[in-house]
């Protein structure tokens, strides 16, 4: 028989070859290889879940932080209402502060007005009963005829208009 025919013994050995060899493929090769791919699988999905959850944490806090904005903006919105109120009434007292000082300037004006009014009527006064004292000293030193008592009474007027 030629070297190159094949034989039973020859097809059994080539046989039992591949055989041991696929085995041990397996056992050395196949094995850690599918591991290492369960391993990654683990570690991908491990990983994605993780990604899951830090995403879902992200939305909370990014939930959070809008709520704080908000939460903010609220605040500012109360602080502005109640700086406004606080100056409304601030000038609400100024100008009540105002009103009484013009009144109480006014009120003290009319009282100075009505003193100085006193005084100049007290002064007219003290003129006319002068007039009156010097017209009568007049008239008692002498004795008067109707001309000359118009002409006095014109007289004491003209003082009394250069007196004022």
């Amino acid at each position: 028989m030629s070297s190159t025919s094949l034989t039973a013994g020859n097809m059994i050995a080539a046989v039992l070859q591949w055989v041991l060899l696929l085995v041990l493929l397996r056992w050395f090769v196949y094995k850690p290889i599918l591991a290492a791919m369960q391993k990654r699988r683990d570690t991908i999905a491990k990983q994605i879940g993780d990604a899951d959850g830090l995403k879902a944490e992200a939305e909370t806090l990014r939930r959070e932080a809008q709520q704080l904005v908000e939460q903010a903006r609220d605040e500012a919105k109360q602080v502005l209402a109640s700086a406004r109120r606080e100056a409304e009434d601030q000038a609400q007292k100024i100008v009540e502060q105002a009103q009484r000082e013009a009144s109480y300037r006014q009120k003290a004006a009319i009282e100075e007005i009505a003193h100085e009014r006193d005084l100049a009527l007290a002064s007219i006064r003290g003129q006319v009963a002068d007039l009156v004292v010097f017209a009568a000293g007049k008239v008692i030193e002498r004795s008067l005829t109707d001309q000359d008592q118009n002409r006095y009474v014109e007289e004491i007027l003209q003082d009394a208009g250069q007196l004022q």
